[in-house]
């Protein structure tokens, strides 16, 4: 397990969504980190986020109320906000403990997520 300070966040566009790959330990002095992670998307709507989490050794509750308004955000925006594990156990059990695994959108992995992302936009659906 990682127990350096800090987290680090990486803004990616790919295959028509946005991903931002989170690693490290994210607490509340991480606040800067997120929302500059957010201003990178320019505001750029995109159909889709993908949070990759499966890098992430920590998570407090402040991280979890920034991932609450993400989801909110995207909820008004008609957009789609999957969260993409494998989730560490810290995680998991931050979220089963608030009781809000089920307001988000979870994925294994980013594979998942991806397929999640082209099933919303109409892709691989056949037509006939």
């Amino acid at each position: 397990m990682n127990f350096e300070p800090g987290m680090s966040v990486k803004v990616l566009e790919h295959q028509g969504c946005w991903v931002l790959k989170v690693e490290g330990q994210a607490d509340f002095e991480e606040g800067d980190v997120l929302r500059s992670a957010m201003d990178e998307t320019g505001g750029k709507s995109l159909p889709a986020m993908v949070v990759d989490l499966s890098a992430l050794t920590f998570a407090d509750t402040a991280f979890l109320h920034w991932l609450l308004e993400a989801r909110r955000a995207h909820e008004e925006a008609h957009t789609l906000l999957i969260l993409a594990g494998p989730l560490g156990p810290q995680l998991a059990r931050l979220l089963t403990i608030t009781g809000t695994r089920d307001h988000f959108t979870v994925a294994d992995d980013m594979a998942a997520a991806l397929a999640l992302t082209a099933e919303s936009s109409g892709e691989g659906q056949s037509s006939g």
